[in-house]
């Protein structure tokens, strides 16, 4: 029995007709300026983390015991967790493809990508010159060892946790919502990263921080510009997302740029108090790490810088009980909320 086949009628007379889902046909448009600037920012401001003199990274780190040493693998493990987002941003380009966004925009996520995967070799690059194996393959000393290589190995585990329902939120979100969700993650990181580049002894993990605090804040450029452009148009109901994701992305963060909060985070009974410990053994090694007071002031600067933002388009900011800052009270956060960050 002959089949028909499904190509039989098409007719080539007239326009043909296009899935709505597709990155075809290609499109392109050249009138969105604030986004062609950020992209052609992006192009000028790349860097290459192969400039970076690992071997002097490697030297220095030859000076130090052990446990400085993994101190230092450690804060770059827990780190990569954030940074391990080229396939977020990746993902994200095939879907600007398909919903046919700006041409700009697609191009900045492109960038984005590229950034993502830089910060994630920074990371690897850091941890093989500091010490190499950390913390999947390397046999523990003792029991602190054991538990700070724990600590990182649930940090990656609730990141998987994440992935998952990353690939979930574009099945709910739209775009607007999705990249304004992490943008109190990169007002935040901005200041982070620039305090560490200048508190630094080493000069290579200063150009490194310098590097990245540029990247970070252009990735913050972007998210604003995102908001801006779609918070005039947006529902009560968006506005409301908005305020729970910026709340999300406040708990995923704070793990590195702050303190692990209750929510979301599944960890180790012995997290904080091992975590605080890795800390201010890299802190004596030399390796500058941000302290409480500074890390709650630089949260502070981001929710002052979102919040003015978010308030110009009516958008309630979310309370923030550990800086003692008032607002949009936010409760239920799970795996299911979190969206893009980094």
């Amino acid at each position: 029995m002959m089949t028909m086949d499904k190509y039989s009628n098409l007719n080539f007379n007239e326009s043909p007709q296009f899935p709505e889902v597709n990155v075809y046909p290609p499109k392109w448009n050249f009138d969105n300026d604030k986004a062609w600037q950020i992209y052609r920012r992006a192009k000028r401001e790349q860097w290459d983390e192969d400039q970076i003199s690992w071997d002097k990274v490697k030297e220095w780190a030859s000076g130090l015991d052990r446990k400085e040493r993994m101190a230092i693998a450690y804060w770059f493990s827990l780190l990569s967790c954030f940074d391990n987002a080229t396939p977020v941003f990746a993902y994200a380009v095939i879907k600007s493809f398909e919903f046919h966004l700006d041409t700009a925009v697609r191009g900045i996520l492109t960038t984005i990508t590229y950034d993502e995967n830089r910060h994630n070799m920074v990371c690897g690059l850091s941890i093989q010159n500091t010490l190499p194996g950390f913390p999947l393959d390397l046999k523990p000393q003792d029991d602190l060892e054991r538990k700070a290589m724990l600590n990182a190995q649930w940090v990656w585990w609730n990141g998987s946790r994440y992935w998952n329902a990353y690939l979930e939120a574009y099945k709910k979100y739209t775009f607007d919502v999705l990249f304004t969700s992490f943008m109190m993650g990169e007002a935040a990181a901005t200041t982070v990263f620039t305090t560490m580049s200048k508190g630094a002894k080493n000069e290579e993990f200063s150009k490194v921080f310098k590097n990245t605090a540029v990247d970070e804040t252009r990735h913050y450029a972007f998210t604003h510009l995102i908001m801006i452009d779609s918070a005039k148009n947006m529902n009560e109901e968006k506005r409301k997302l908005v305020t729970k994701q910026i709340r999300a992305g406040f708990v995923f963060l704070s793990l590195i740029t702050y303190k692990p909060p209750k929510d979301f985070w599944k960890l180790p009974p012995w997290f904080t108090e091992v975590h605080e410990k890795m800390e201010d053994i890299a802190r004596n090694a030399g390796f500058y790490i941000p302290n409480e007071k500074e890390k709650e002031e630089a949260w502070r600067q981001a929710v002052l810088r979102v919040g003015a933002s978010l308030k110009r388009y009516g958008i309630s900011m979310p309370a923030m009980p550990e800086l003692g800052i008032t607002g949009e009270e936010i409760k239920d956060i799970n795996e299911d909320d979190f969206v893009p960050i980094f």
